[in-house]
């Protein structure tokens, strides 16, 4: 049985890796349709995914540059069945940090075009 959890539940929540150590708090939700469904299909965690939705524009670039942030290091791309939302108000990882990293470069490699 699938679980309903709300999208205002979600944003903006702190979550914890396995070991309980804040990674970075949920700053976009991407979902896909599904009948007349829509069906999360990866988080966005920390502090680049934060200024992700800026970095389009000039300013957000900019500040990026400033603060060093432009490394995708200080951002989480989570698949749907690696975080824990049982209890939306405290999400946690279910796979490792290390299981986690060795995720981003098939991730990264799924980029849209």
């Amino acid at each position: 049985m699938m679980a309903t959890v709300n999208l205002e539940q979600l944003a903006g929540r702190n979550v914890l890796s396995q070991r309980g150590k804040s990674i970075g708090h949920i700053e976009e939700i991407r979902a896909e349709p599904d009948g007349d469904d829509l069906v999360f299909t990866e988080y966005h965690v920390g502090i680049y995914a934060a200024f992700e939705r800026l970095s389009a524009s000039a300013i957000g670039t900019a500040v990026l540059e400033v603060f060093r942030l432009r490394s995708r290091d200080s951002m989480h791309r989570i698949p749907w069945d690696k975080l824990d939302i049982s209890d939306p108000t405290q999400p946690r990882l279910l796979c490792t940090m290390e299981e986690l990293s060795a995720m981003k470069g098939s991730i990264e490699g799924d980029k849209p075009e």
